[in-house]
């Protein structure tokens, strides 16, 4: 499979009309050309449509950015891999491609043959290559980056001279000249000629290069393929099954896979094509759901080996943990962390690889795939990463639990990062916008590196209102919470918890919410949710937060409430000094005795108290609050004093012996709800608000005000957290 002619959609822009010169050619009686070979069997000579390549290729675009691409079977005048790569050059952000193409195609074959010469060596006794191959080199293409490159314009770059010329020699990915293209590229993607589909992988694996090619399934008990397979350092693509293919004019009809279209084109199918890659895909990350149960009867033993027969790949038992024959297509399903690949039966092979011939009561079977059961490792500890992590509160919470870690943290604000990285600096916090790839790349590079096992984030997502509805996750405005979810499924953690604002489940009836738990269970996982309050669980305020609780082998239940009676406003921040409006230091010492055990707990491990200075109000503030009594609001106010501001809860003060509304990113603005001191004239300070959060008084915010403000207001309260944690690990047993 070498040459790749254009899709039907392209019409024949590309394509040289080869009729006229073709007389020509039978003019000059070259004897040469008349007697080209060609591919009788048609195998070698089938043509890649552009809707397959596209197809695949759209499981892998992120893998491309900053890659020098080579495509090696390729003529640029002819190859839809070439044209594809060339239409989404800039979208793909390639660094450069490169397409060599092979002699003789009829077309190509035919003008070369014009200037045929009869001396067949040159005087050194050198052949002479009077059929050239191709090869075609982009480093840019007109246009910006994103977009997609017109025919047209693909066209043009197809006629500079600079872009495509003729190779020394008659383009054979396996000569000397050739090989140099590959050792340059990262990714090669191709469809070899069946006949030397293991020769072109073998000098692929010599180089140590990333590819995508295309080939029959039968490759895949090759003794060159095969060891990679069964080692997961190649697998299957997306397409694992039938593809149709253009072939030439001159092949022989058959009775099944083989028509003609409506402008007399030949076409032929066949049932086991595939693709094989070594770049990262989805579905390699994705669990086998297993229903079926393992009884003597429906799963028969080999005649010669100790392994039973499974018929279907939906029939793999979920209880057996010996060796079992399943189809070839389970390749297409297979994750190493679900099963590993001991080996092949393949009957009338002498692949060394196989351990015998599968046979049931003396009749032979189709050939199978040899897996066994992984076993799972106990969980002794939570690996996290942290997901638009903010400063910290969530990690925070689940390190209360000693069986839970935060190996790795993300999050677009360096300066939330920084307040992280100082109160928790055995974690590897990152700096990165998550669709961006190279960021992408290290989170995934170090959760697999620190052995990560449960994610968690609250990504945030507000297309979710009844406009939103119809494009669901695939709303732009979504597309945070579909990056949380593509590391779910690459990462393919133990458990993963989702937080976010309660809106996310009243909205348009509840259908964002019930399309967000088909996404997850679809992902393999179960998944619980619901709405909890935080003061429900020790934290001194109102704050109710939408919490999925994901796990692949069990239903981990939510959090019940840790507490019967509500921690106060007085509880909370009582024991801290009383600061008038611009008192205070952002390092200080305590000048009072702790009054309450939630006080106890917030200083332990402190000897300093931080971050409680006090906003320096203006003077007509300071009035407005000095006519509003303890614990009461704005309806105190004379009616001249209100303007506009319609809000009931605006210039509120809290109450002592009640828990504190949601905390929010302006609580230390005195007109901004109901974040005024019981009964002194000013807002809360950034250490009475990380209370009212819940954060012991060792977390130290770092960062201007307006900085500081954002990471408390924003964050997860770290006593709800650290209730998630205690449930998620008692499913596990774990109990400290």
């Amino acid at each position: 499979m070498i040459r790749n002619k254009t899709v039907d959609k392209r019409g024949d822009s590309f394509m040289i009309v080869a009729n006229d010169l073709n007389k020509e050619v039978q003019k000059k009686g070259n004897s040469i050309l008349n007697n080209a070979k060609y591919s009788t069997d048609n195998t070698d000579e089938w043509y890649t449509t552009y809707d397959t390549i596209a197809e695949e290729l759209s499981h892998y675009q992120d893998q491309f950015e900053g890659k020098v691409v080579l495509c090696n079977c390729d003529n640029p005048y002819e190859s839809n891999f070439c044209y594809y790569f060339l239409r989404h050059f800039n979208q793909l952000r390639l660094k450069k491609l490169i397409c060599t193409s092979y002699a003789g195609t009829k077309i190509e074959q035919i003008q070369d043959n014009f200037q045929l010469s009869l001396d067949l060596f040159d005087t050194a006794g050198t052949p002479v290559f009077f059929n050239r191959g191709y090869v075609l080199t982009v480093t840019k293409m007109p246009g910006m980056i994103g977009e997609e490159i017109s025919d047209n314009v693909i066209q043009e770059v197809l006629e500079k001279k600079s872009v495509v010329k003729k190779l020394h020699g008659d383009g054979d990915f396996r000569s000397a000249e050739c090989i140099e293209y590959l050792k340059e590229c990262d990714i090669c993607c191709t469809n070899p000629p069946f006949s030397l589909f293991s020769t072109l992988f073998s000098l692929i694996v010599k180089y140590n290069k990333q590819y995508l090619i295309i080939g029959n399934q039968n490759a895949i008990t090759y003794k060159e393929i095969f060891p990679y397979i069964k080692q997961n350092k190649a697998w299957v693509g997306y397409r694992f099954g039938d593809m149709a293919f253009r072939v030439p004019a001159d092949t022989m009809p058959r009775k099944t896979r083989y028509w003609v279209d409506e402008n007399g084109q030949k076409w032929r199918s066949i049932g086991n094509a595939m693709w094989l890659t070594n770049l990262d895909t989805n579905r390699r990350h994705q669990e086998l759901v297993l229903t079926e149960h393992y009884t003597p009867e429906k799963y028969p033993k080999y005649d010669s080996f100790d392994g039973i027969n499974v018929r279907k790949v939906t029939e793999i038992p979920m209880d057996y943990d010996g060796i079992m024959g399943v189809p070839i297509t389970y390749l297409k399903y297979h994750n190493e962390s679900q099963f590993e690949i001991v080996g092949e039966a393949n009957h009338g092979s002498d692949n060394e690889f196989d351990l015998f011939k599968p046979k049931i009561g003396g009749k032979e079977i189709f050939k199978r795939i040899l897996i066994r059961r992984k076993k799972h490792e106990t969980i002794t500890e939570f690996r996290v990463l942290d997901l638009f992590c903010g400063a910290g509160g969530l990690s925070w919470g689940f390190h209360k639990n000693p069986f839970f870690k935060t190996t790795v943290a993300l999050d677009f604000d360096e300066k939330a990062a920084e307040t992280f990285k100082r109160n928790m600096p055995e974690t590897e916090v990152i700096v990165g916008d998550i669709t961006q790839f190279a960021t992408k790349k290290k989170i995934i590079e170090l959760a697999k590196k620190t052995g990560v096992n449960m994610l968690a984030g609250g990504p945030p997502c507000q297309g979710y209102s009844m406009k939103g509805k119809k494009l669901g996750l695939n709303d732009p405005r979504n597309f945070l919470f579909r990056e949380y979810l593509d590391l779910v499924e690459k990462l393919q953690p133990e458990v993963f918890v989702i937080e976010n604002v309660k809106g996310l489940f009243l909205s348009a009836n509840g259908w964002f919410k019930e399309k967000i738990i088909q996404t997850i269970i679809n992902l393999g996982y179960q998944v619980r949710v619901d709405v909890l309050n935080a003061a429900d669980f020790g934290v001194p305020q109102s704050r109710e937060r939408a919490i999925f609780i994901c796990s692949k082998n069990k239903a981990i239940e939510l959090p019940k409430p840790t507490v019967t009676k509500r921690t106060t406003v007085r509880d909370a921040i009582e024991d801290l000094a009383y600061l008038e409006s611009g008192e205070g230091n952002y390092e200080q010492d305590y000048i009072t005795e702790a009054k309450s055990p939630y006080q106890v707990r917030s200083r332990q491990g402190s000897t300093k108290l931080y971050n409680h200075k006090a906003s320096n109000h203006k003077q007509i503030a300071i009035d407005k609050l000095k006519l509003i009594p303890p614990e009461q609001g704005k309806e105190y106010l004379p009616e001249k004093l209100l303007g506009n501001q319609k809000f009931k809860t605006t210039w509120g003060r809290l109450k002592w012996d009640e828990v504190s509304p949601t905390i929010d990113t302006r609580f230390d603005a005195s007109s901004n709800g109901t974040n005024n001191h019981p009964f002194l004239h000013r807002a809360i300070t950034p250490r009475e608000a990380a209370r009212i959060q819940s954060f012991d008084d060792r977390f130290i915010f770092v960062g201007s005000k307006v900085y500081i403000r954002k990471q408390i207001g924003n964050a997860v309260p770290p006593l709800l957290a650290k209730a998630i944690a205690d449930q998620i690990s008692e499913s596990f047993g774990l109990k400290y």
